[in-house]
């Protein structure tokens, strides 16, 4: 089993991976949280194929009490409406402060099961089991939690460190290969920003099954870069924000499409990625080559670089950007592959960095 320990002081908490976890986790989750009653959130999918071994396992612990709450699935759950629901049902059973609300599927799940947490009786325990690989690859390290309003994703948020993250990479071996595909668009992110050997991975491997086989090397590795640079920003004000490299365009991307699913995250993060890449690049802001390098990892895990929206109605898209300080804007840039640094842009020059149209 991998542990990686994420060091916040009195919010620090540990990541375990291991393939069967799931089997396991019940006694280990009572123990971490000494809970009487916990509430799970999942979505339909994930509920349908594994939701029965999380609750054997819950109910293999004494003392505790178990309810289920399916919500809707992807960036779906993530509405006042649906959190209204849950904030419900969870009084309902009768959570307390010493209870905890367990986030059981996606990123999406587990960005409003956290923030549920967070808010609910000024905040109780939050434990993430993470089903998709997008999610395993460390959407819950740094406590990061929120929902959307219908034109801003994360526009209500908060940061709110969970009591633990529990990683089972058998819960991917269901996972449709398109799946696989969007959700990797993470690991090529991180390795773009801070990790040049993995990057390599992706660049010499021949096939899936070559990425499978290092799946749970390659989700250790993203865990443990975005545990360290959690440590090194705990609110986001530095070094973290290199976790948003492709996030610009790829948010405003998803805004536009009203977060319907046309472009998934993965897409979206994809096109960002290479676009801002692509246009640094011809400003002398990235190094000659960096584009065609991640042009050819992206293109080989199936992934889109490029999209119809207009530079124009991106720009519109992002006006509420959590990088945005008055009049100014903090961008993610590559110098190259492995190496990642903030760039302050005017507001009134951003069109010159952010070009969706081909050449």
């Amino acid at each position: 089993m991998a542990k990686i320990h994420v060091n916040l002081g009195d919010d620090s908490y540990d990541i375990l991976i291991e393939r069967g976890l799931i089997d396991k986790v019940g006694p280990m989750i009572k123990e971490l949280t000494d809970a009487d009653r916990v509430v799970v959130i999942t979505e339909d999918s994930v509920g349908k194929q594994y939701a029965a071994k999380l609750n054997k396992t819950l109910h293999a612990a004494k003392n505790l009490a178990v309810r289920f709450i399916t919500v809707p699935e992807g960036e779906a759950c993530k509405t006042l409406r649906v959190l209204s629901a849950v904030y419900d049902a969870v009084a309902t059973f009768g959570l307390d402060r010493g209870d905890a609300i367990i986030g059981f599927g996606g990123g999406a799940v587990g960005d409003m099961a956290g923030f549920a947490a967070a808010t609910y009786l000024g905040g109780i325990q939050y434990i993430h089991v993470p089903t998709s690989l997008t999610a395993q690859l460390g959407t819950a390290i740094g406590g990061n939690v929120g929902i959307d309003t219908p034109n801003s994703k994360n526009l209500i948020s908060s940061i709110a460190q969970p009591r633990g993250i529990f990683i089972d990479p058998n819960l991917l071996d269901t996972l449709p290969t398109e799946e696989f595909h969007t959700g990797l668009a993470e690991a090529v992110k991180i390795a773009c920003i801070e990790d040049k050997d993995l990057f390599t991975i992706f660049e010499k491997a021949k096939n899936d099954v070559d990425l499978k086989k290092r799946l749970p090397e390659i989700i250790e590795r993203c865990c443990r870069i975005k545990a360290r640079l959690s440590e090194k920003d705990e609110f986001a004000e530095g070094q973290r924000m290199l976790l948003d490299f492709g996030n610009t365009i790829g948010h405003a991307l998803e805004g536009y499409n009203r977060y319907d699913g046309t472009v998934s995250h993965g897409e979206a993060l994809s096109i960002g990625m290479y676009l801002i890449t692509r246009q640094a690049e011809k400003i002398g802001l990235t190094t000659k080559g960096t584009a065609d390098r991640l042009k050819y990892v992206l293109e080989f895990l199936h992934l889109p670089i490029h999209t119809d929206v207009s530079s124009e109605d991106v720009l519109l898209y992002m006006t509420n950007d959590k990088k945005i300080w008055g009049d100014s804007i903090r961008l993610v840039l590559l110098k190259t592959i492995g190496q990642a640094y903030l760039y302050t842009a005017h507001l009134k020059n951003l069109h010159k960095y952010i070009v969706t149209e081909n050449d």
